[in-house]
């Protein structure tokens, strides 16, 4: 075999992560249909065809790479923000900084496995690592959140625009949009495949912030969409366990193909702390 193949032998399933909770809302919320509501309303809010609220999983995954980004300094990690020129760091989710660059990833292309994967590695942020960029996948995928519980009614409330040098309304720009009310519970799950220790240490800070509360959705600056985490369950699979590897791969319900982290706090404080303390766990091992 090959370096190169041998090095893509390695690319299949080594470990996987997935994490479930409770998305509770503690105010009213709005994912914007961006047209008209039911109610004939001016802006009406996502729902199904049986008219129950919609938790995307884009809306999700976004806010969550929003937070990521938001912590990642923190962590001593990379954020492109999808712009070279105002975050300074080298990532090729910029289109710009891409057209720049892309002489040298044709070389290494040519040059073989290792050289391309070692030119992504080296342009590429630790955010869009996890998240995914046009050279490579994402290791990170959200689902729609699951309706559990609502009030079964969409809200209408009334705005106005504001002349931002008069601090008054606007005449006739008045309108109004709808909301769902708070209370809604959605159950959402998580996946991460072939984690590094800077994704878990990215994705535990993410969770602690959202289990504290956050706010996602539009017309949040005005108090909307505010939520927090409940009941977070980790589970997962380590290939290099045979135990774990025979168990996900001959299990015939889903919940028993992964087996119990144990308490969600503990194991993602662990790689938090590694990532910032890389040299005392070192000397401590």
């Amino acid at each position: 075999m090959t370096n190169d193949n041998a090095l893509a032998a390695g690319f299949g399933l080594q470990q996987k992560i997935r994490l479930t909770t409770f998305l509770v809302f503690d105010t009213a919320w709005r994912i914007g249909s961006g047209k008209e509501g039911e109610t004939m309303s001016d802006l009406g809010v996502v729902l199904d065809p049986i008219s129950q609220p919609v938790l995307p999983g884009s809306s999700l995954k976004g806010k969550l790479r929003s937070t990521c980004e938001t912590l990642s300094h923190a962590l001593g990690l990379r954020a492109c923000m999808l712009n070279y020129e105002a975050s300074g760091v080298k990532c090729t989710s910029d289109v710009n900084y891409y057209h720049n660059v892309r002489g040298t990833y044709q070389e290494a292309f040519q040059k073989g496995l290792r050289d391309r994967l070692q030119w992504i590695e080296e342009n590429t942020c630790d955010v869009c690592k996890l998240f995914g960029s046009p050279m490579q996948a994402s290791r990170l995928c959200i689902s729609d959140g699951m309706l559990k519980e609502w009030a079964s009614v969409v809200q209408v409330r009334d705005g106005v625009v504001i002349d931002r040098d008069s601090q008054t309304a606007v005449n006739g720009l008045k309108y109004d949009y709808e909301v769902i009310p708070s209370g809604s519970r959605f159950e959402i799950c998580i996946d991460l495949e072939n984690p590094t220790d800077q994704d878990m240490a990215l994705l535990g800070a993410a969770l602690f912030e959202w289990h504290s509360g956050s706010s996602i959705g539009g017309f949040t600056s005005r108090g909307l969409g505010r939520f927090r985490l409940e009941n977070i369950q980790l589970a997962g699979v380590n290939m290099s366990d045979s135990e774990q590897r025979m168990k996900f791969l001959t299990a015939t319900k889903t919940e028993d193909r992964l087996s119990d982290l144990g308490d969600w706090e503990t194991y993602f404080t662990g790689h938090i702390k590694r990532q910032l303390s890389p040299a005392t766990e070192i000397e401590e091992n």
